[in-house]
C-alpha cells in the first residue's frame, strides 16, 4: 500500500517552502493552486484542482517517483465546491467533496508500496479548538475522519522565529515512531528520506 503523509499549516507555515532540498529528479509536484514555488531552483510540476485529474497525475507520477507532493489540496475542495455552488441540493455538494477527498486518500493507499504521497492542506479548527485540515467545514468533517485515515500527519509552525516540522507530541500530528524527535527542522528531504527507510524502500 502507498503512504499518504498530510502536512498541515496555515500560509507562511512552510509547507511548500520545505521541498526546497528535495533532488528534482527524486519526486513528481502537482501543484493544485501556486504557479511559482517560493524558493530559486524549483523543479517543474503538474498543475490541476480537479480531483480526478489529480489522481490519474498521481498515478503516472506513482510510475517514474516513489515520492509525490500534492499542494494545496485543499484547493481541489474549494474548486469543486465554487463550481457546485448554484446546485439546488446544497447537501449533495458536501457529499461529494466527502467522496472525492475519500476516494483520493484511498487511491493513494492502493499505490505501490514504497510510494510516499505528501498532502499539503490548511489547517481548521473544530468545535473543541482541536487542529483539523480545512475541508470546508463541520458537514465535510461529519463525512469522513481525513486524520484518521492517515499514519502520518506533520504540523508546520514557526517557533521562536524558526520554521519547523512538529510531528508528535501536539494533536493531530503523529509519525508511528518514525522519528525520535518530536520536533524537526522544516525540511522535507529529512522526512522523506525518514519515512522511507522506515518502510523499507529506497529513495
Amino acid at each position: 500500500m502507498g503512504v499518504p503523509v498530510l502536512i498541515l499549516g496555515p500560509s507562511g507555515s512552510g509547507k511548500t517552502y520545505s521541498l526546497r532540498n528535495l533532488p528534482k529528479d527524486s519526486y513528481g509536484l502537482i501543484e493544485c493552486e501556486k504557479t511559482m514555488l517560493p524558493f530559486r531552483g524549483g523543479k517543474k510540476f503538474a498543475r490541476t484542482k480537479d480531483f480526478g485529474q489529480l489522481r490519474g497525475i498521481i498515478g503516472e507520477y506513482a510510475k517514474r517517483y516513489n515520492t509525490v507532493v500534492v499542494d494545496d489540496f485543499g484547493y481541489c475542495v474549494t474548486d469543486l465546491f465554487i463550481h457546485r455552488i448554484n446546485d439546488k441540493d446544497q447537501y449533495a455538494i458536501y457529499k461529494a467533496i466527502a467522496a472525492e477527498v475519500y476516494n483520493t486518500v484511498e487511491f493513494v493507499n492502493d499505490l505501490p508500496q514504497n510510494v510516499v504521497v505528501y498532502i499539503t492542506m490548511h489547517t481548521d479548527s473544530d468545535a473543541f479548538n482541536n487542529i483539523i485540515p480545512k475541508l470546508l467545514g463541520k458537514m465535510v468533517n461529519e463525512k469522513i475522519d481525513l486524520l484518521g485515515m492517515v499514519n502520518v500527519c506533520i504540523l508546520c509552525e514557526v517557533v521562536d522565529g524558526e520554521h519547523v516540522f512538529i510531528v508528535d507530541g501536539k494533536p493531530p500530528a503523529k509519525c508511528c515512531g518514525i522519528f525520535e524527535e518530536a520536533k524537526l527542522p522544516n525540511d522535507l528531504k529529512l522526512v522523506n528520506d525518514g519515512i522511507h527507510e522506515y518502510i523499507g524502500s529506497d529513495d
